[in-house]
């Protein structure tokens, strides 16, 4: 009996440490000011060792003070700065803001710029920032979620195409264990779409698509779901028009 309770527990303890797993991120903080405003912000970063980015923004002059989640990804500029561009995802998964923070490594000197859409400049405001300790009970982003299953969106306005955006829907099916349908599908008929029956391990699946060679991965976060391109040379003519699968989709809905 005691073997058996010992046993119990070691298992217990391996499924908290699968239940933990995460990806490596550095922690960024900055407060802000858009200039000319009275408007101040509020944000916090987490980075993957991909550049992938995640985490919240707050406007700190409004009375409601809601985080808002924001995604994006990070790279070098050929000037050696780092820069970081992200969009704010509402909870209906709406994109409703883009921002960029640019750091000089060597100063450390920060600059950034909001746009209210990536395609209209008329409601732009450049930040002055400054960086400030990580929150205390924030992050924790990029660990994964063992609860896959669930309905995730993205939605964006484009200005001469119109309403425009994505959807991943995971689903279990019955009387087969670990096995779930996975569809990949995108508002604008010209984007891609993707369906399979699959297994995850850990929350990540991964595919090729073997008339043009086109490979991806899925990741299952605790409230998104990163879609990636993994092609040594990405065949974005497998689904016309030069499109991919990739995007990035915040959890809209538990079933």
């Amino acid at each position: 009996m005691k073997r058996i309770i010992t046993t119990f527990i070691l298992m217990a303890s391996m499924i908290a440490i699968v239940s933990a797993q995460s990806l490596t991120v550095t922690r960024h903080a900055f407060d802000g000011k858009f200039k000319n405003t009275k408007i101040t912000v509020s944000i916090w970063i987490e980075e993957t060792t991909d550049g992938d980015l995640s985490g919240e923004i707050v406007y700190t002059s409004s009375k409601q003070k809601t985080p808002i989640r924001v995604f994006g990804k990070a790279n070098d500029l050929p000037n050696g700065n780092r820069r970081m561009f992200l969009t704010e995802y509402q909870a209906d998964g709406n994109q409703t803001g883009f921002f960029s923070i640019e750091r000089n490594p060597k100063t450390g000197a920060l600059s950034g710029e909001w746009n209210a859409s990536a395609y209209d400049e008329k409601r732009t405001y450049n930040m002055q920032l400054r960086k400030v300790p990580f929150p205390n009970g924030k992050g924790g982003t990029f660990t994964y979620n063992n609860d896959i299953s669930g309905k995730f969106v993205y939605n964006r306005s484009h200005p001469v195409k119109g309403e425009q955006g994505g959807m991943v829907e995971i689903n279990y099916l019955r009387g087969a264990p670990g096995k779930v349908s996975l569809k990949i599908s995108k508002y604008d008929p010209q984007l891609a779409d993707y369906e399979n029956n699959v297994y995850f391990k850990n929350s990540h699946f991964s595919d090729e698509i073997e008339d043009c060679g086109y490979r991806f991965t899925v990741d299952v976060f605790q409230d998104f779901v990163l879609v990636k391109t993994t092609s040594d040379e990405p065949s974005y003519d497998c689904f016309g028009a030069w499109t991919t699968l990739e995007g990035i989709y915040l959890k809209t809905e538990n079933r």
